[in-house]
């Protein structure tokens, strides 16, 4: 399963944010951060979803894990005023990093993969 990232614009004194589309299909109502991995010799794919690109109320932003091959994704805790990055998955625990800027501080964020369990469509 094919996707890409588009480049649509930067937050004012922040990083770039993109579009995604997945098999040619742009993915609706987010942005994405360019923070990213492939999981499961890329059957899945991890990546940072931006819930808002307003430079005053953000940042907001979570994990979003799409299942390329059966089209679903499943949308992790919000983050506010926070990016989320360095995602991994080590015997099935799934982890990534939540980076508060602001206030300097990085928390770290483990969960069984199995736990991952509200799928929906990646289009809807």
């Amino acid at each position: 399963m094919q996707y890409k990232l588009n480049y649509e614009n930067e937050i004012r004194f922040g990083p770039a944010y993109y579009s995604l589309e997945i098999e040619g299909k742009k993915v609706p109502n987010f942005f994405y951060g360019f923070s990213r991995t492939e999981l499961f010799n890329g059957r899945y794919l991890a990546i940072e979803e931006w819930l808002t690109t307003d430079y005053k109320k953000g940042p907001i932003t979570r994990v979003a894990i799409f299942d390329l091959e059966n089209k679903l994704v499943s949308r992790l805790k919000v983050v506010e005023k926070g990016f989320v990055d360095s995602f991994k998955l080590n015997n099935n625990i799934f982890s990534y990093r939540m980076n508060y800027h602001a206030k300097g501080k990085v928390v770290e964020s483990e969960l069984e993969w199995r736990s991952i369990k509200e799928w929906s469509s990646i289009h809807s």
